[in-house]
């Protein structure tokens, strides 16, 4: 009898486990020796899909800072609904100013912070409110932090960028620079 039990109790046991245990991605190995390379660039969405007219307008703000003691040199895009880039300058007005233009590369200062408010209603049409956004390292390395808000009559959405968590990125490196490294 106990045989027979554990014949059919422990598979059946195995099995359940495996429905508990989480799944794995599998991807390079670290200890292949093959360093993950970082990505170049960072995608995040904008909370903007609520109502909007000149009576009830809605702010974007958003803020991005360089956690790193040397320069950063990157690019900030917002695309619409329909994936167009908006490429308006910012709006500075009471103590609100804007650094960013977005699509435009610059260099962000070490622990420095760059800045874009706009206003869709008053300032932009509506229909021009962004959706997405994306955060490109156009050389070297990066370590930086973003978030931003969406207001609307006084109610606040945050925008996370990686869960409020500083990230790395890094430029592709030129053919030059890889075949320099190559012959290290």
């Amino acid at each position: 009898m106990k045989s027979k039990l554990k014949k059919v109790l422990l598979p059946a046991m195995a099995l359940s486990l495996m429905f508990l245990a989480p799944a794995t991605a599998e991807g390079p190995s670290r200890a292949s020796g093959q360093p993950q390379p970082l990505p170049e660039e960072i995608a995040f969405q904008i909370p903007a899909n609520n109502y909007c007219s000149a009576e009830q307008s809605l702010d974007f703000s958003f803020q991005l800072s360089n956690a790193g003691s040397t320069p950063a040199d990157i690019t900030v895009s917002f695309y619409q609904q329909d994936g167009t880039k908006l490429t308006t300058e910012g709006t500075s007005y009471q103590e609100i100013g804007s650094t960013i233009i977005p699509g435009k590369p610059f260099t962000l200062k070490g622990y420095a912070t760059g800045l874009y408010h706009i206003n869709f209603g008053n300032h932009l049409k509506c229909n021009e409110r962004v959706y997405l956004g994306r955060i490109f390292v156009n050389s070297g390395k990066a370590s930086l932090l973003a978030r931003g808000w969406v207001t609307t009559n006084g109610a606040v959405q945050n925008v996370e960028v990686n869960g409020n968590q500083t990230f790395e990125l890094a430029a592709a490196p030129t053919a030059a620079e890889a075949a320099a490294a190559k012959a290290e």
